[in-house]
């Protein structure tokens, strides 16, 4: 079932610029391009290994013999023996239980697995088959930026800058939008999604000749049409926090890079009314802002901006804070921090240590798991760990996807999410069958 917006009579470029990011950064070292190095892979979302976490013990000639050869060409990364994959350590009883959705950004893929990294079951609808008419180029973004998964087994999967689609367990189409999806949806209770979109065009009090990026939050009924569509710019615009906003356009036509939106439940309601039920919790990346959007009033109600830089995926904890992946390129060291709404405080979460470095310079997730500790997907490097509130990592997993002469490409893990209960759901049929057709690891 087809969703078809209004499109407007955008020329050649606009269309150029509406897919020219992924999931973050006009300054990403993640690259999704068709040829990005020698080897490199033509689909998906791709990044290279992180090679100073697996040189423990060597001497410092063996260093500067590898660095020798790294800057020759012969040596784009590790070898594929040299680097982990998968769950990468035994599993203490301090890890919270439950099945792990794993998002990697080698295919239109999603998969279902147990904490020792066992897959139970696997959804794939590549793109040309959710939008086999598409009216565009897919520019190489066959890969899911975010998915959700319903109770039954259905998933809602966002082909990033492209559309988004409804699938059921076994991965037959549902429903396909061609909105131009990208980052993040929250569903609601009754069907209805909102999706976060975007269109290039000029915006003339913006800039008179420039095309920019426009992000648009839409709200799709359970069938994929278009019910209301609401201007992130325009709220901010027209709201109390304006001033925050010093309406840069950066390269590439990115006005805000709005990344996250989470459907609020009200429970911080009678601390601070703009945190009502039904009421949006964003992300907006280059103006470093949290903000929360009435829809009703379709303008932004309350918004915050801290020490932390290009952020993503903030969520409310039960504690009454916001949690919040702190990506902070300028220091190359990424966090994960606390925000109090009220007062504003930050608390620091976790930062990595020396020893284990910890860094996504775009993308990322963080969420607070029932027993207190915080499963953190960095991005970039394609794994996904476990801290306790002490910082200790207890469970730790990588992308077992890899690419290139070498395999020296891990795919960018683009979310790892805890589901409670470490029981197979109801739905869940024939453990570990694959259906319809994606890339294989190796």
């Amino acid at each position: 079932m087809w969703s078809q917006p209004h499109l407007p009579a955008n020329v050649a470029l606009l269309a150029a610029l509406a897919l020219c990011f992924g999931c973050g950064g006009n300054e990403a070292r993640g690259t999704s391009d068709p040829l990005p190095k020698r080897g490199g892979p033509g689909e998906g979302r791709w990044h290279t290994y992180r090679t100073h976490r697996f040189d423990e013990g060597l001497t410092e000639e063996q260093r500067e013999e590898i660095e020798a050869l790294e800057g020759l060409g012969y040596a784009d990364g590790k070898h594929a023996t040299d680097v982990p994959r998968g769950v990468t350590r035994p599993i203490p009883e301090s890890t919270a239980p439950g099945l792990n959705l794993v998002n990697s950004a080698h295919a239109a893929q999603a998969q279902l697995m147990d904490m020792q990294g066992k897959v139970l079951h696997t959804w794939a609808l590549p793109f040309d088959a959710a939008f086999p008419n598409f009216p565009g180029k897919h520019n190489h973004r066959s890969f899911w930026r975010r998915t959700h998964l319903f109770d039954n087994g259905d998933l809602l999967a966002i082909f990033e800058g492209l559309g988004i689609i409804k699938i059921d367990k076994d991965s037959r189409l549902m429903w396909a939008s061609t909105e131009r999806a990208h980052h993040d949806m929250a569903p609601l209770p009754d069907g209805r999604v909102w999706v976060l979109t975007r269109e290039a065009h000029v915006i003339a009090r913006l800039h008179k000749r420039r095309p920019v990026l426009e992000d648009f939050l839409v709200l799709l009924d359970a069938r994929g049409k278009q019910v209301q569509r609401i201007s992130v710019v325009e709220a901010l615009e027209n709201s109390p926090y304006s001033d925050m906003w010093d309406r840069k356009i950066w390269r590439e036509g990115i006005l805000l890079h709005t990344n996250s939106v989470e459907l609020l439940d009200g429970s911080l309601a009678d601390a601070n009314p703009a945190f009502k039920a039904g009421n949006l919790l964003v992300s907006m990346r280059m103006p470093h802002m949290v903000a929360v959007l009435d829809p009703g009033q379709e303008k932004i109600v309350w918004a915050h901006t801290g020490s932390y830089r290009f952020q993503h995926d903030p969520s409310v904890l039960e504690n009454g804070r916001i949690l919040v992946f702190d990506n902070n390129p300028p220091l190359e060291a990424s966090a994960i921090v606390e925000i109090n709404p009220t007062s504003g405080e930050e608390t620091l979460v976790y930062r990595g240590p020396e020893s284990d470095p910890f860094y996504s310079e775009t993308c990322g997730l963080a969420q607070r798991l029932p027993n207190g500790n915080t499963l953190i997907t960095e991005s970039d490097y394609g794994r996904a760990l476990e801290v306790t509130p002490e910082g200790e990592t207890v469970w730790e997993f990588y992308s077992p996807f890899s690419a290139g002469e070498n395999d020296e490409y891990i795919a960018t893990l683009m979310e790892v999410v805890r589901l409670p209960g470490d029981s197979p759901p109801n739905w869940l049929k024939n453990p570990g069958e694959m259906p319809g057709k994606g890339s294989e690891g190796r």
